[in-house]
């Protein structure tokens, strides 16, 4: 009876003590995305649903075959995200999907030395005028990864976080070249210069995604 008593009692405690806290958050991070800022909402005890912001800039020089470039990358968007947590209150582990919102540009201006540009295999003056060109990642990508941190059930206050992930997304490049230029050097020249840096741009269509950082839970 003494037993049965004590187990109806830790029962009713159990069923009356309160839920662990639920804590909404904002945070800062960097990483390959740059330097970003987000806000953190649970979705009961399982889930979390955040947003946020990244950028940076940088300059990048790059060369086909034939064209050396001297170029600018610009990264800016957003990010919603859905986190799933296992098993949320013993391991801040989640498994995440979500989108990266905005269009991330790469330009660049092909630079020459010698006054001549060398456009698939054929060699033409520059005219005095410059080759531009232009890469464009789609407005949306589509994200996977994993982490540690942002866990919906946690005590308030400062933590840390870890992301590790890829985004998908084909870059469009757009290839700007005078017309005199391409009437001296071809159409289809100019045509094979630009599937090149399609090529290239390709390679790109994976974005890795790491970036460590502070929460403040409230």
């Amino acid at each position: 009876m003494n037993r049965l008593l004590a187990a109806c009692l830790a029962g009713l405690a159990a069923l009356s003590a309160p839920a662990l806290a639920q804590a909404h958050e904002i945070y800062g991070q960097v990483g390959t995305e740059g330097v970003g800022m987000g806000f953190g909402e649970p979705l009961g005890t399982h889930f979390t649903g955040r947003g946020e912001v990244n950028g940076i800039a940088f300059s990048h020089s790059f060369s086909t075959n034939d064209l050396d470039y001297d170029a600018k990358a610009k990264l800016l968007h957003g990010g919603i995200y859905f986190d799933f947590f296992p098993a949320p209150q013993s391991v801040p582990f989640r498994l995440t999907v979500g989108a990266l919102l905005g269009s991330d540009t790469i330009d660049g201006d092909a630079t020459s030395a010698s006054g001549t540009y060398t456009i698939n295999g054929v060699q033409v003056s520059t005219l005095g005028e410059s080759i531009h060109a232009k890469a464009r990642f789609p407005a949306v990508r589509p994200y996977v990864g994993i982490g540690f941190g942002h866990t919906p059930v946690a005590t308030k206050g400062f933590s840390m976080f870890f992301d590790a992930g890829v985004a998908y997304g084909r870059p469009k490049v757009d290839f700007d070249v005078p017309a005199n230029i391409v009437a001296e050097a071809g159409q289809e020249n100019v045509d094979a210069e630009e599937k090149e840096l399609q090529d290239k741009a390709d390679k790109l269509r994976f974005y890795p995604i790491v970036k460590v950082g502070v929460t403040y839970r409230f």
